[in-house]
């Protein structure tokens, strides 16, 4: 607040008082007891009793008025006042005390200070009427250089001073803006910090996922009740090294995690976890968690910090292991009759011979029905199954794919289609013959399916630097964007394989992928040149070859979309 402004309030009216009125009160006090020291008749003059009455009632007026309530402009009558008792009191002991004209310059500042730039012409107009006053007193004009000089000079000064002071408070006035205007953003920008910190860490400690920032040295900047939580079931503390603690199994339940192994550590080292299962807590109270990191970096590159979030997934977990548990009881608890049923089958079928042609065709029905529901355990079991051992050895890709196909041919031609196999090669490679062959049956057969009858379903290959590409294609209905990205979720079958009755249990995609990724591999669903579907198996090459092979054959005109991975 500049130094004369006054502020609504009985306190602004105080300080304004005390700055501006105070002073002008104590100089006149010193000059009145000047004069009652070195002249005191001068006290008798009526111009000296009615400057000191003008000085009280001005005191008590700004001492004692609420100027506040009304408009600061107002006080400038107080000002005003003050050059008047000036200008009386002047008038009769100037030619005593000179220095008395030094009064005037209290309410000259006032007003140059705290009023705006018009107030002063009309303050150096008071000053004016100051040294004019003694003359009019007098009747008489002033007539030598030097009382002109004294006339204009007090004025002169006055302007020059009321100037410089006005510009300076103006200065000033423009500073305190800044000030305050500045006060004012920063004091929103923390009300505004303070209050996305309140919303982010009621956030936080919302979602049901652990979530725990570090910076870049390492420190713990911020952490939910959920990391908390966890961090405490690992045994061990957010914010304090090594970050990792002894109660920490890995995704199956069994093995122990080294620390350095363990979630933070790897990722505070500038691992990239994805996807990472753990299990966390005692033997009787364990918790899986699913976490990620990441880091965090600024607008240009330089490392923030590093965030870890962690998914409690303990339902799922259990509830996948009760599933899984659940299909290898149902599966085996079916084998184990149906094996029977076989057997007796093949026993009736020697026994009736030929001599029946109509019982052997009611036998045919009822083996080729075993046969659907033996590949419908089979698949149960394929599901149940969390085997993700290989086993690779050196095979002739073109041989295995042919093996596959001469496999699945049958069903074809119960159907009228057919399996066309192209750019067969004797290129050699390494893998699981057992699971990749299981794979490409599993395709074929799934593409047979949703083929029209009397179609061609087709079955391509190559080997290149980016690894050993096969691709099956069919003329299908083909598969919407939200079905190529849950096709690969075990039990899941589209709308058409709904609607159409198409048989199956939708875990057959889910088994190919596993066997693909156990390579280290990918599947990749998309779109055939035909309007179908094609499905891509990618696997790593783990063995040199002395010639690349030409430009794909069995991925032209497909457009792929999806991974399965």
């Amino acid at each position: 607040m500049p130094l004369f402004e006054l502020q609504r309030a009985r306190v602004g009216r105080i300080r304004v008082f005390t700055r501006a009125q105070l002073p002008f009160v104590v100089g006149t006090l010193v000059v009145i007891c000047a004069l009652a020291v070195g002249a005191p008749s001068s006290l008798s003059s009526p111009f000296v009793g009615a400057a000191v009455i003008l000085v009280i009632v001005t005191t008590m007026a700004g001492a004692l008025v609420p100027w506040e309530r009304f408009s600061p402009s107002w006080l400038i009558v107080l000002a005003f006042s003050d050059i008047l008792a000036v200008a009386l009191l002047r008038t009769e002991v100037v030619w005593l005390l000179p220095g008395v004209s030094m009064l005037a310059i209290f309410p000259i500042l006032w007003i140059a200070y705290g009023f705006p730039p018009v107030a002063f012409v009309a303050a150096v107009g008071g000053a004016a009427f100051m040294t004019s006053l003694p003359f009019v007193v007098r009747g008489t004009l002033p007539v030598t250089a030097l009382e002109w000089v004294n006339v204009f000079t007090l004025p002169v000064l006055i302007l020059a001073v009321a100037v410089v002071v006005n510009i300076a408070a103006q200065h000033l006035r423009r500073s305190s803006r800044r000030l305050r205007s500045s006060h004012e953003e920063r004091a929103r920008a923390l009300t505004q910090a303070h209050d996305n910190e309140l919303v982010l860490r009621t956030v936080l400690d919302t979602v049901r996922s652990g979530v725990a920032l570090y910076d870049d040295a390492g420190r713990l900047v911020l952490a939910n009740r959920t990391a908390e939580d966890l961090s405490v079931a690992s045994g061990f503390s957010l914010d304090e090294p090594p970050y990792a603690g002894d109660a920490v199994l890995a995704a199956d339940r069994a093995t122990p995690v080294p620390r350095h192994e363990q979630l933070i550590p790897r990722a505070l080292r500038g691992e990239r976890v994805s996807e990472a299962i753990e299990w966390v807590g005692p033997p009787m109270a364990q918790r899986a968690i699913l976490a990620d990191s990441d880091r965090v970096r600024r607008a240009d590159g330089t490392l923030l910090g590093t965030l870890v979030v962690a998914h409690d997934v303990t339902e799922m977990a259990d509830a996948a292991q009760i599933r899984h548990d659940f299909l290898r009881t149902v599966s085996h608890e079916l084998r184990t009759p149906l094996t029977s049923v076989t057997g007796y089958l093949d026993l009736l079928t020697e026994r009736v011979g030929s001599d029946d042609p109509a019982a052997m065709r009611y036998l045919s029905l009822v083996e080729r029905n075993v046969l659907v529901l033996t590949d419908r355990i089979n698949e149960l079991l394929a599901a149940a199954s969390t085997d993700t051992e290989v086993s690779p050895r050196p095979v002739t890709l073109s041989d295995l794919i042919a093996s596959a196909v001469r496999a699945v041919t049958p069903q074809a031609e119960r159907r009228g289609s057919s399996i066309q196999q192209i750019g067969a090669t004797d290129e050699r490679v390494v893998l699981d013959p057992v699971r990749i062959r299981q794979s490409l049956e599993e395709l074929l057969v799934n593409a047979l399916k949703f083929s029209p009858p009397a179609s061609a379903v087709v079955i391509g290959q190559r080997v290149d630097d980016s690894g050993i590409h096969i691709v099956v294609s069919d003329s299908g209905p083909g598969l919407t964007s939200l079905e190529r990205t849950r096709v690969f979720d075990p039990f899941y079958r589209t709308t058409y394989a709904r609607e159409h009755a198409i048989q199956g249990f939708g875990i057959g995609l889910s088994v190919v992928r596993n066997a693909v990724v156990a390579h280290g591999g990918r599947v990749r669903v998309g779109a055939s040149a035909s309007g179908g579907t094609a499905m891509a198996i990618v696997l790593p090459t783990t063995s040199p070859r002395e010639r690349p092979l030409s430009a794909p054959v069995s991925s032209a005109g497909a457009t792929f979309t999806a991974t399965g991975e």
